[in-house]
């Protein structure tokens, strides 16, 4: 019997589709950049402390030298064309002696004119008078101003006879002076070697503070023997 298309067979089986499983998409894996490692350059080594402390020291010898060298080329170049050259300023003490002889009385950066009051014996008594100098240090005023006292008693002492060493200690001077000087006072006798010393004595503690004793040596040594005056001792004034 042929079939209708209108009539419906209701005996059918609906199958369901397994779903497929899908496979995962693989994704690409995102690439890090690589970072190459630089060629590691050689490492410096450094030179020895002792070397480089070498270097250093030459370094500034050169320059000490350098500056040394061009200073004084600069001050010969100066002194050529006369422009460091004054009348009024004396470089040693032979120049410094001519300009005060000059009359000058003001004296310039290193030298200056100071008047000391010396004393020396005089017809058995001691006398006093005023003295120009050029002062500088104490030791060589001291030399000075006792070679001015020298000077004042002329033919007294020997030619020969000098001072070989001033120094001080405390409120002593020491003045050390070759044999000639024993052999002087010798000549002079007990009371003028007397009134010598003390006239030494007077113009040192007068002009040089602190020092109030004056010790007399004969090459270093204190002189036991020989002389009229006994110099085993300081000398000082009476207080």
């Amino acid at each position: 019997m042929p079939r209708k298309y209108d009539d419906y067979d209701d005996g059918f089986e609906v199958r369901r589709r397994e779903a497929e499983q899908e496979e995962p998409l693989s994704f690409r894996e995102e690439r890090r950049p690589v970072r190459r490692r630089r060629a590691e350059e050689p490492e410096t080594k450094k030179a020895p402390l002792l070397i480089r402390i070498i270097a250093w020291l030459a370094v500034v010898a050169f320059c000490f030298v350098a500056g040394y060298v061009g200073t004084s080329l600069a001050l010969r170049m100066l002194d050529k064309k006369d422009i460091l050259m004054r009348k009024d300023v004396a470089s040693d003490r032979q120049e410094a002696q001519g300009v005060l002889e000059g009359g000058s009385t003001e004296i310039r950066v290193n030298a200056r004119k100071v008047a000391f009051s010396v004393y020396f014996p005089r017809e058995g008594a001691i006398v006093s008078e005023k003295t120009d100098i050029l002062s500088g240090i104490m030791e060589d005023d001291i030399r000075q101003v006792f070679g001015k006292i020298i000077s004042l008693v002329p033919g007294r002492f020997s030619p020969d006879m000098k001072v070989l060493n001033v120094f001080r200690s405390g409120d002593t001077l020491f003045l050390n002076l070759n044999a000639s000087f024993i052999s002087s006072l010798a000549k002079l006798g007990a009371k003028e070697s007397t009134l010598f010393i003390t006239a030494v004595v007077r113009t040192i503690t007068e002009n040089f503070p602190p020092l109030t004793k004056v010790r007399f040596l004969i090459n270093g040594k204190v002189a036991s023997e020989g002389a009229p005056v006994d110099l085993t001792v300081p000398w000082q004034l009476p207080q």
